[in-house]
């Protein structure tokens, strides 16, 4: 039986590949696959109001190599910093019982 840590790195990388390569490059994420992305995987996460300024400024961020796509490198840049933000937020929360095993 998988360990959730083993799942949720297969879900990254499984999810990436989903959407990578549908506008060209098979291992990279155009600006299209991203609002995708982001909308289906992350949706309460990604403000129904986001407008396509709003896309293209959160993929200026990500694309730090300015080709106009995201690699799997920026990729998991951006997810780690949404852990980060995520245990930021969450260390100010009363503790939970541990997660089921």
């Amino acid at each position: 039986m998988t360990r959730p840590l083993e799942q949720a790195i297969a879900a990254i990388v499984c999810t990436f590949q989903e959407y990578a390569g549908r506008c060209g490059d098979k291992y990279k994420i155009c600006q299209s696959e991203l609002k995708e992305l982001l909308q289906k995987e992350l949706p309460t996460w990604t403000p129904s109001e986001f407008r396509e300024c709003d896309y293209n400024k959160f993929m200026s961020v990500l694309d730090t190599n300015k080709d106009c796509e995201v690699d799997f490198e920026e990729y998991v840049r951006s997810l780690a910093s949404l852990c980060l933000y995520c245990h930021e937020y969450f260390k100010e929360c009363p503790p939970e019982p541990p997660c089921p095993q």
